[in-house]
Parts: structure tokens; C-alpha cells; sequence
């Protein structure tokens, strides 16, 4: 990473550091308060975290681009209207609190009308085993998080996602895969000095799973993560014909987190095994977070140890007005010569940008079954250059 990627890497781990104290912070009452800001069903617990890291970014960089939830809407002229990605600004995208469902309804369980004491009071020492008991294990994956992923000139920089119930920070970056626990701090002195350096030096380096070591049978290779709990996305992933038959009898969680969906991939996904995860005509914010771990996870071979895939249907289903597989054509995911990048002008005209969606499936390098399947279908695999 060169030195001003380092430098925008700083600005999001300390604005997703402020995100998660202040959020802890919050009595539940404050966090569960409906507000004005954003969609009409926003919460403080929303409200907040987007607010801190869009008023963060701007200090470090006014020029920064930001797409995010709640108030995304395209006002900047700073736009880019052009192909070329070197001509493209800094761009971010934002989830600034996932799972937020899941996270209202823990703060509920800690005493919805509580205002003297905070969230962090409330739940003590046993965040991850409320969460776990109230949702499922690990909380390390399933936990409500927020995030920020760079792309400079149409390249991905980097991840960074902060776990609000385990205290995780994870970095996706050139330099590795790392996690960081920010509970370890014991005073905000401590959590000051946090910075990439200081994550990459101390934190611990995630792997993630070959599906030779991790599957033990043809099922395993098979079992998926997606979004199905809304109408629409189950009639969107049957199109796809990833599956002949029924295919949930392969899912193993249909209201996954977004952001960090990629990590059931991962070392931390003990039992059971995932074969692949995927993105069932989601908004950007929700699987953008995951090419940075596409980049740069690797294997002890130091080869690839993720591969992407963009499914387009034939005749695809919209979400309130966006198509949820968009063809090549529309893609964000562009080549040019050997060269691949992301053309955010793709998005320019969306009065929304958030609201872009499409269909992505992650596997493990050496999954076969599900290599077979996309190259059968014709889906185009996409590589992101470094």
C-alpha cells in the first residue's frame, strides 16, 4: 500500500473505533430512539455510526466520495462520470450498522426503556454469549458490524469491519487478513494509537479454508450462505439455477449478516463447513466489503484462496426499480486488456447509489463442484488486479 492508502486506512479504523465507543456508549433507549435522519424506520442506533464516520471521512478528506445507508443520496459533483479509472476519485462504501434487526432486538433484552445506564453497562462481560444464545454462533461472523472499504482508481485498497458485540476489528489490505480486539484496550489512550501498523503487528492473521481439509463430504461442498428473508429474493437465487431441486436444504442461514458473510469462508467457521456464499441481488453496501478478502486472502502456497463469480439472469428480477443480476453490460466489474477494475460511473446516475445491486458467489479456490456449476451456466468469473 502506498502511503496515502495507508494514511485513508488510519482515518477508517479510527472512525470505526469512535463508531463502536460511541455506540457502546448509547443507552438503550438512545440507541432504540426513532429519528428523522434517513428512511423514515431509522434508528439511533443507524443514525449514529453513519453520521460519525461520514463527519470522520469528510475532516480526513472532503473530496472523499462516501455511499452509504440511511442518507445516500447523489449530491456531489464530484461524481465520476468517466470510464477511465484513474480519472475516478477516492471512493468509500459504507454499511455503517449491519444486522441492525438483530442488533435492536439485543438491545431490547438489555431493558429497551434503560436510560442510566449504557449498552456496554447492560451487557457486561457477556456480549458474545447473549448474542450467541439470542442469535447463533460465532459472533465473530454473525455479529452486527459496521464498515468501510476503499477504491482508488477502480481499485480495492481495503476492508475494515468492526464487530459491535465482539470488539473485532478485521483488515483486509495487500498486507494480509488480520483481526484486532479492541476490547483488549483497557482506556481510550489505548484505543487512540490503534492504527493499520499496530492492527497488522499485534492482530491475529485469519485464514481461510480449503475445502479439501475443511469438507468431510459432497454436502459440505454444497452448503451456502445467503439472503433470503425478504419477497423477491427467494424467486431471484431459484433463477439463478445454481441448484437442480431443492436447494435450502443446502442453506444454512438465509438472514446472514452482510459484510461479514465472507468470514463463513474463513478459519472461523469451525462446524459446519461452508462451501460458498453469495450475494442474491443485494445493494453494493452489503457485498462490497467482501473483494477486498477476494484480493487478498491466500493460501500457505501463497496462492488465491477465494475466486468471485457475477451471475447474470437471463430475464432478471428488480427491487424497487434495480435489477438484482444486472448483465455485463451494466456491471461495475469492467476489463480492459489484462487489466480489471470497478467503474463506479456505472452508478452515477443513480439517484441512490446504494441501492445498486447484484449477484455474487464466493468459493474456496479448490471447491469443484461449484466451479463446474458457474462455468456450465457461462458465469464470468472476476479477478481483481493489484
Amino acid at each position: 500500500m502506498q502511503g496515502i492508502e495507508v494514511a485513508y486506512c488510519d482515518a477508517c479504523i479510527a472512525a470505526l473505533i469512535k463508531v463502536y465507543s460511541s455506540l457502546m456508549e448509547l443507552s438503550p433507549t438512545e440507541a432504540l430512539k426513532k429519528v428523522r435522519y434517513g428512511k423514515n424506520d431509522t434508528l439511533g442506533l443507524d443514525a449514529i455510526p453513519e453520521i460519525i464516520i461520514s463527519e470522520q471521512i469528510n475532516v480526513f478528506d472532503q473530496s472523499a466520495i462516501l455511499i452509504t445507508e440511511e442518507s445516500d443520496e447523489r449530491t456531489s459533483d464530484r461524481w465520476p462520470t468517466s470510464s477511465d479509472p484513474l480519472l475516478q476519485p477516492l471512493m468509500l462504501i459504507s454499511d455503517p450498522t449491519d444486522r441492525s434487526k438483530q442488533l435492536k432486538n439485543f438491545i431490547e433484552s438489555l431493558g429497551k426503556d434503560e436510560i442510566s445506564k449504557s449498552i456496554s453497562e447492560l451487557a457486561g462481560q457477556d456480549t458474545v454469549g447473549i448474542w450467541e444464545g439470542m442469535f447463533e454462533k460465532p459472533a465473530s461472523i454473525t455479529g452486527a458490524t459496521s464498515s468501510l472499504t476503499c477504491i482508488r482508481k477502480g481499485v480495492i485498497i481495503f476492508t475494515v469491519i468492526i464487530n459491535y458485540i465482539t470488539g473485532e476489528i478485521f483488515v483486509a489490505c495487500e498486507q494480509g487478513i488480520v483481526r484486532f480486539n479492541i476490547k483488549l484496550c483497557t482506556d481510550n489512550s489505548e484505543l487512540e494509537k490503534i492504527n493499520l501498523n499496530h492492527i497488522l503487528t499485534t492482530g491475529k492473521r485469519i485464514a481461510f479454508s480449503s475445502c479439501k481439509t475443511s469438507c468431510r463430504n459432497g454436502e459440505d461442498y454444497l452448503r451456502f450462505v445467503t439472503f433470503l428473508g425478504k419477497t423477491g429474493y427467494e424467486e431471484n437465487f431459484r433463477d439463478s439455477m445454481l441448484f437442480v431441486g431443492e436447494a435450502k436444504k443446502h442453506l444454512h442461514h438465509k438472514e446472514p449478516g452482510g459484510p461479514s458473510r465472507v468470514l463463513y469462508l474463513s478459519e472461523l467457521q469451525k462446524d459446519p463447513p461452508i462451501g460458498f456464499v453469495v450475494a442474491n441481488g443485494e445493494k453494493i453496501t452489503e457485498w462490497s466489503h467482501w473483494l477486498a478478502f477476494v484480493k487478498f486472502a491466500k493460501t500457505e502456497q501463497n496462492k488465491p484462496a477465494l475466486r468471485l463469480f457475477e451471475i447474470s439472469i437471463e430475464q432478471p428480477w428488480t427491487k424497487d426499480g434495480i435489477l438484482m443480476s444486472p448483465p455485463p453490460c451494466y456491471s461495475i466489474f469492467q476489463r480492459e486488456g489484462d487489466r480489471s477494475y470497478l467503474d463506479l460511473s456505472r452508478i452515477s446516475n443513480f439517484r441512490h447509489p446504494s441501492k445498486f445491486r447484484s449477484m455474487l458467489v464466493i468459493i474456496p479456490t479448490d471447491n469443484e463442484r461449484m466451479t463446474y456449476t458457474m462455468r456450465q451456466h457461462n458465469y464470468r468469473e472476476v479477478t481483481m488486479c493489484l
